[in-house]
């Protein structure tokens, strides 16, 4: 045996790298809605990557899990894990979104059907698979699809969580997987399942639980490879975790942090490997072969897709879409000393133990805070009996846990550095740490269960603990969260996305303001061919070239003074607000004056020129939106010339057009899908952006009593009451708005 005992690969290791280079070559090839792109380079890499390469590294001559003493195929452990898998998969299935979520959701699912070259950090391999998983759903819609492949990957996370669970637990007794260890890790599986962070998460498009599989695996290789140190092949779990790690830098990278750990876990059980040549060249090698994914996004951006982030066809372009500098982002952490928030009060206290509470105590109305009343705090009390239980009983495999939790927990906090008062919550980025709580969390079951029997029983003591211990962790969890996270009938992102399409007339021109205005709708066009008529520019993605070039490439009609050459040389200029004249609709008509405002201090942003330069070169030749995610300030000081029609406003030349309101009625009162509204805003954010259809309403109303026009007021009230239940009527919105 060698110092790390290492194992040579088996032949599927390298099958699995023939079908990386073939799909990287076919990644490669025109057109770029090809089939050789679009279809056999997905199916190749994901062979490649996700199956036979790991396979081939797996180590060949150790036991896995026993068979049952009958001689029966499935042994009990892969009984277990089966179960864990069906119910947290069906729990997720069934409450699944029926469409995009809000946010970037409708951008990775866009992402993955087209392969475009998403926003950094990006997550290339859940493209590819969700490109793979496209094909398999011919009995559903493609998003509904996406949205069950999450729930499937979810769910593998839950399931490998509860082997790991299993594996840990038969390591801390000394004994074989019996009934009292299967029960225990799958009540901690099922626990983490349905808690809030996970829940939430497995139910739309979004690569945070892919990332959570990726660390479960990660850890499940660290307690395997803990118990089977000393025995041949053993070293090959080492080099799996070094390519899942480098593999992870495409899935979301969030991992990565936990590469040191693995360092400390060798130096505490078998130092010598360190001495092991092999497994240094090995875990260089297979990291870089997982990190070589990335160079996908190369390949793919060579063939110009219609959104292509960063235009990362050469290697600089690729670094810096990989070290997030198109973000102004210190990636590797040259900024971490200097904290952006309050360290203990707001990063850790606010940031993440306010989480942890949401996930093992309960979740307050909104995520505002933790419930106790909710879960009663029963899991962290079960977690915290598991936790002591480890340390007393082993304590070396106990300092393993608790190091990777630091690394999952503490050190991602640090790395972070979450700036005070940030506008997202940022608990999927601890999923892992919540994955490990869930851990002690089966042994502190464990530990009851032993208890149970020792007190009333060997049989009838386990099986009243068992079902006491089920009621009080995935019940409890189950039935705490149920009402927050099922959205099995949730449409109001995509009836969002749809209606602020459906807001714009033929050949419209859309700026957008932020993510769910811009991703949903390039969801619809993209994925349903919804509204391809009109034009989405993001005004913060008009600052920068690759967008500028991406239109001109697909759009060549666009009405702007922008050219291939000038597009490189573009920047920002200082700037006094100035009053800017553009043109009447016909010679005859009055000019238009727009006061332009600076877009900061006194600067004008590149974006906002070229809105300047659009409205001025398009001389009112095709519709100008501009979306209700501006609010009602819209940039240039625009406001005062757009007329609300609905979810955009639209920029009008004259006074009689900005005052003509029957497009804004016809919308809101009958066109638009307003399903998903009626009495259940489903989250912060579905509120705040549904509050946008109540601001209409508001808007509207006014304007009927400036008219008296009585039959309107009976509309608007009828439709206010409709959404709005517990608001009631127009009157009430209305006082409600003027708070």
């Amino acid at each position: 045996m060698t110092m790390a005992n290492l194992e040579s690969p088996s032949r599927s290791f390298y099958v699995g790298l023939l079908c990386i280079l073939i799909g990287m070559g076919f990644l490669r090839v025109p057109p770029v809605d090809g089939n050789l792109t679009l279809i056999f380079a997905p199916v190749l890499l994901v062979l490649g990557y996700g199956v036979l390469t790991p396979l081939g590294l797996r180590p060949r001559g150790l036991s896995q899990w026993p068979q049952s003493k009958r001689g029966a195929f499935i042994s009990p452990v892969a009984i277990g894990g089966v179960t864990v898998f069906v119910i947290s998969c069906v729990g997720y299935c069934l409450t699944a979104w029926p469409g995009p979520g809000w946010w970037d959701s409708g951008q990775y699912i866009a992402a993955s059907y087209q392969l475009w070259v998403a926003p950094p950090p990006g997550s290339f391999f859940l493209q590819l698979v969700g490109r793979c998983f496209a094909f398999l759903t011919v009995i559903t819609t493609p998003v509904h699809g996406f949205n069950l492949l999450i729930a499937v990957l979810t769910a593998g996370a839950i399931t490998v969580t509860y082997l790991t669970g299993v594996r840990l637990l038969s390591s801390i007794t000394g004994r074989q997987p019996d009934r009292s260890i299967l029960i225990a890790s799958a009540l901690g599986a099922l626990t983490l399942a349905f808690s809030a962070s996970v829940w939430a998460k497995a139910t739309f498009a979004n690569p945070y639980t892919f990332s959570l599989l990726v660390g479960a695996m990660l850890m499940y290789l660290a307690v395997r490879w803990w118990e089977r140190a000393d025995q041949a092949g053993a070293g090959n779990y080492l080099l799996l975790t070094a390519f899942l790690l480098g593999l992870d830098l495409s899935v979301h990278r969030s991992n990565l942090l936990l590469a040191p750990f693995f360092v400390v876990l060798v130096l505490i059980r078998r130092p010598s490997a360190f001495r092991d040549v092999r497994l240094w060249l090995g875990c260089i090698g297979l990291f870089a072969l997982g990190l070589s994914l990335q160079l996908g996004l190369m390949f793919r951006a060579q063939l110009h897709p219609e959104f292509n982030y960063g235009d990362v066809e050469t290697f600089s372009r690729l670094w810096d879409y990989f070290a997030l500098k198109t973000y102004g982002i210190a990636a590797f952490g040259s900024d971490l000393f200097e904290r952006k928030g309050p360290f203990w009060s707001y990063q850790i206290n606010e940031m993440y133990l306010r989480y942890v509470g949401w996930n093992f105590a309960g979740m307050g109305d909104g995520g505002a805070g933790v419930n106790w009343s909710r879960m009663y705090g029963l899991p962290l009390i079960i977690g915290a009996i598991g936790f002591v239980y480890h340390v007393f009983k082993q304590g070396r495999s106990a300092v393993m846990v608790i190091v990777a939790f630091l690394f999952a927990s503490l050190v991602a906090i640090f790395y972070l550095n979450v700036p005070e008062g940030f506008f997202r919550e940022m608990d999927r980025h601890y999923m892992v740490s919540y994955m490990l709580i869930a851990l002690w969390i089966g042994i502190g079951a464990y530990v009851l269960l032993k208890a149970g029997s020792r007190i009333l029983g060997r049989k009838a003591g386990e099986g009243m603990a068992a079902l006491i211990l089920l009621a009080i962790l995935p019940v409890n969890a189950f039935w705490a969260n149920r009402n927050d996270f099922d959205m099995s009938g949730n449409y109001t992102a995509s009836a969002f996305g749809r209606n602020l399409l459906e807001t714009c007339e033929s050949d419209a021109i859309l700026f957008t303001a932020g993510d769910s205005d811009t991703f949903l709708p390039l969801y619809f066009q993209a994925v349903e061919r919804v509204r391809t008529d009109v034009t989405v520019l993001n005004i913060h993605l008009l600052n920068t070239p690759w967008f500028l070039r991406s239109i001109m490439h697909y759009h060549p009609d666009m009405p702007w003074s922008v050219t291939a050459d000038s597009v490189g040389t573009m920047h920002h200029i200082p700037w006094e607000t100035d009053t800017v004249a553009v043109a009447g609709v016909t010679p005859q008509s009055d000019s238009v004056r727009i006061v332009v405002e600076p877009t900061f201090g006194n600067i004008l942003f590149i974006g906002h020129r070229l809105v300047l330069d659009i409205i001025r070169e398009n001389q009112w030749r095709r519709p100008i939106y501009f979306s209700a995610g501006f609010g009602e300030h819209l940039p240039l000081g625009l406001s005062s010339l757009a007329r609300l029609d609905g979810l955009a406003w639209r920029l009008c030349p004259d006074d009689s057009s900005r005052n003509d309101h029957h497009i804004l009625a016809d919308n809101i009162l009958d066109r638009f899908d307003l399903r998903g509204l009626a009495g259940k805003f489903y989250d912060p954010t579905a509120r705040q952006m549904s509050s946008m259809y109540l601001h209409q309403l508001a808007y509207l109303g006014q304007v009927y009593k400036m008219q008296n026009d009585s039959t309107g007021l009976v509309r608007v009230d009828q439709r206010v009451a409709e959404i709005a239940p517990e608001v009631a009527t127009l009157d009430s919105l209305m006082v409600l708005m003027s708070h």
